[in-house]
Formats: C-alpha cells, sequence, structure tokens
C-alpha cells in the first residue's frame, strides 16, 4: 500500500509526493529538471537551468525549496500552521488566491478544499487509494 507521507503535504495543499519537481530532484533525474527548466523558459519565459529546478519538499529546508519566496509558506510559518485549512482566514485568504491564480495548482486547491469537508484522516486515506492506483497504472 502507498503511504501518504504528510511532511509532503505543502501548506497550499500541493502534495510532494505527486510533483514532478520534487520527484525528478528525489531521484537525482538530471534529464527531467532539464525538461523542467525547458518547460518553464516555453511557458513563462523563465530563464533557469537544470541545476535551478531543487526541491525537497514544501517542508524542506527554504534553501532547497522550488521557491525560496514562497509567500504562501512564509505566512503559515508565520502563523504557525501546517496546511492552510488550519487558518481561521482560510476561504477568504488573499495569499492564497493570487497563489492559485499564478499558476496550474487548481489541484492544490482542490486538496485544501476536500480536506476542509472530510477531514485530514479521511482525505489521507483517499490519497493512499489514488497513489495506489497510479502504481497499478505504471506496472
Amino acid at each position: 500500500m502507498a503511504n501518504v507521507d504528510l511532511k509532503l503535504l505543502g501548506h497550499c495543499g500541493i502534495y510532494c509526493g505527486t510533483c514532478d519537481i520534487y520527484e525528478a530532484c528525489k531521484t537525482g533525474n538530471v534529464e527531467a529538471q532539464q525538461a523542467i527548466a525547458d518547460w518553464l523558459r516555453q511557458h513563462y519565459n523563465a530563464e533557469c537551468t537544470a541545476a535551478e529546478i531543487r526541491c525537497s519538499g514544501c517542508h524542506g529546508p527554504i534553501e532547497e525549496h522550488w521557491s525560496e519566496g514562497c509567500k504562501v509558506r512564509r505566512c503559515a510559518s508565520k502563523r504557525k500552521i501546517t496546511i492552510c485549512v488550519d487558518c481561521d482566514e482560510f476561504e477568504t485568504c488573499e495569499t492564497l488566491e493570487t497563489f492559485y491564480r499564478g499558476g496550474d495548482y487548481e489541484s492544490a486547491r482542490k486538496t485544501l478544499k476536500r480536506i476542509k469537508k472530510v477531514g485530514l484522516e479521511r482525505w489521507v486515506k483517499e490519497m493512499e487509494a489514488e497513489l495506489e492506483r497510479r502504481a497499478r497504472r505504471k506496472k
């Protein structure tokens, strides 16, 4: 059974365990890091190299975080919360909404809404089932 590591659940709802950037860095896959850098260059006109594609997860060291300036992470840290659903301002948070509008983060938004609705424990069970389905498809 695939296990969900809650240290890989970002404040914003990204699950690092399914993130291409995190996976490429964790496995040291330089080709995947280069492909991500190329994609960013093509779609966002961002100048970056494979070496700049680095991440040890949203709760890892900030200097190894994909976005060292992540405003969601800084806000959550300041408020001493693990995930944004634990914040009283979750439903109206402009920092979170700005983040979601800044990229393809609809799945992160859905994750937090699901956690808010069913609770973290049930979400973990659902995510573990999803990870298991993905692993079976890869075989």
